[in-house]
């Protein structure tokens, strides 16, 4: 065993205070750098007493019984650096190989970057920061209602389970000639493999979500507990490393659906800087290429807050330029947003963003009344929302996205949220296969009605290929950037949707 080696290793473990509880995760990342099992065992031993493989003694014992409760402190974290970078450099003298220079060298980013990880275990900042800022319990924040309503789960499994209605071979002739920006939801992990890759351009992965004080979360409600698994999972990687076999661009998806957390954050410095430092590290970790922020922000915010999103925007660009100057900053937005900015001052973000993702869906939700979700006329519609953007910004600067989903309402005139489904459209697919299709010239949109088991009237609104062509078309002709897809694998395993693309932005 290199003896060097597990004094890094050691002083590596003591920079995370709760290490004790997070045995399995520093063990994985201790060994992707290159240190055996054995060495792992022994730093721990030096600490402890006890080698975590040891099977005479349970992990519970180690636990109840350890009294190490090293704390984090900028001085240990400056001499950590000093050493490793003293122990490279004399490593250097002896002619080390490439491989063990390139395991230090990423050591020493790691420690470095550490630093801002462990800002993840709620390490809020110092009182005279904080107290004049809204404070929002954990509890409070499962009560804020969704208004990103499509991001309302959905039953992959169910998704997939559907056969395909052809076996036509899909084939892709050519370059996209828009951005074709698809998200990836935490809900959709499971399937992760059975997701068509290679009529896209970019993917986000949805999603991580800060707290007020620019924290991540990694739990406490299903949003933030789902996005913080989905990040960890092993399978994800693979996700990525397929779509990088596309040429695919991926980007992070930041999130808050909470007033008090939005306003929190982009009104304090030190939230700020908590926050960026914590995105560049997640992105730099997995090599990602840029970063997609939703922020929803419910209402009219202050102007405060609106101008503290534009700075957090710029600071947050200028931070990740630097560092990349090649990547990728968008922020999801309403579709009203164009003439109601809200949290938006869409000409001052366009100077420091790459692109607007417009949500161009949920005009109709399950809390109201039936209705089309993507209406391209009527009294909301896409053609004059896109229309008020681009009187303040090129068309180079907007992706609409469109939905791969539904929502099943009844038709009894109540208005119960939990009497209106999600359907994804693999599921609409089939399940309207043999039903009669309405179309409305209004809004462009089909729809179909049926008895439910009880024999109740329910009604569907949803796109398909004919109303989605419409909106494909309209992008061409208003040379937007691209569209966005909410949500990848919604179509299962039917080829339509994934046809369209080919047919609008690829073979032409």
């Amino acid at each position: 065993m290199r003896d060097k080696y597990i004094e890094l290793i050691i002083d590596y473990i003591k920079e995370r205070p709760d290490y004790e509880h997070a045995l399995d995760e520093i063990k994985k990342e201790v060994l992707a750098l290159g240190a055996t099992e054995n060495e792992f065992d022994e730093a721990m031993n030096r600490i402890t007493g006890y080698a975590p493989s040891d099977k005479s003694r349970g992990a519970a014992d180690f636990i109840s019984q350890n009294t190490v409760q090293p704390e984090f402190k900028s001085s240990n974290r400056e001499k950590l650096v000093e050493k490793i970078t003293d122990f490279v450099d004399k490593a250097k003298i002896i002619r080390p190989t490439r491989k063990s220079v390139a395991v230090l060298a990423v050591i020493l980013i790691l420690v470095v970057g550490l630093t801002q990880l462990l800002k993840f275990n709620n390490n809020p900042p110092s009182a005279a920061v904080t107290e004049n800022l809204p404070q929002v319990s954990r509890s409070e924040q499962t009560l804020v209602p969704v208004v990103y309503a499509s991001s309302l789960p959905v039953d992959a499994g169910k998704i997939f389970s559907v056969p395909s209605p052809s076996k036509i071979q899909l084939t892709v002739t050519g370059k996209p000639k828009k951005t074709i920006f698809g998200f990836f939801p935490y809900w959709m992990m499971g399937e992760a493999d059975n997701i068509t890759l290679n009529t896209l351009t970019d993917v986000s992965i949805f999603g991580l979500e800060t707290d007020q004080n620019g924290n991540i979360m990694t739990g406490g409600n299903d949003e933030a507990g789902g996005g913080w698994q989905m990040w960890t999972d092993p399978l994800l990687d693979r996700f990525i490393s397929r779509a990088r076999s596309y040429g695919i661009k991926i980007s992070l998806t930041i999130k808050s659906f909470n007033n008090g957390n939005i306003a929190a954050v982009v009104t304090s410095d030190n939230a700020q800087k908590n926050l960026i430092a914590n995105i560049l590290y997640l992105v730099n970790s997995k090599n990602l290429d840029g970063v997609n922020i939703d922020f929803e922000y419910v209402g009219n915010p202050s102007q405060t807050v609106t101008d503290g999103f534009t700075r957090f925007i710029t600071n947050l660009n200028t931070e990740l330029k630097r560092q990349n100057p090649n990547s990728i900053l968008t922020i999801d937005t309403y579709l009203a947003s164009g003439s109601d900015d809200g949290l938006f001052d869409l000409p001052a973000l366009a100077l420091q963003s790459d692109a607007f993702i417009i949500m161009g869906y949920d005009m109709h939700t399950p809390k109201g009344d039936p209705g089309p979700v993507s209406a391209m006329g009527g009294d909301s519609n896409i053609i004059g929302y896109v229309q008020n953007y681009l009187e303040k910004v090129s068309p180079s600067k907007i992706i609409l996205a469109v939905p791969y989903y539904g929502y099943d309402w009844p038709q009894n005139g109540t208005n119960d949220p939990s009497n209106v489904k999600i359907l994804p459209y693999a599921l609409i697919a089939d399940q309207s296969k043999n039903l009669q299709l309405n179309w409305d010239t209004t809004s462009e949109t089909p729809s179909f009605t049926y008895k439910d088991s009880s024999g109740n009237p329910r009604i569907v609104y949803f796109d398909n290929v004919r109303s989605l062509g419409i909106k494909y078309d309209f992008i061409n002709e208003k040379n937007l950037k691209g569209v966005g897809i909410w949500a990848l694998g919604y179509d299962g395993n039917n080829q339509d949707l994934q046809k369209l693309l080919i047919d609008k932005f690829i073979n032409q």
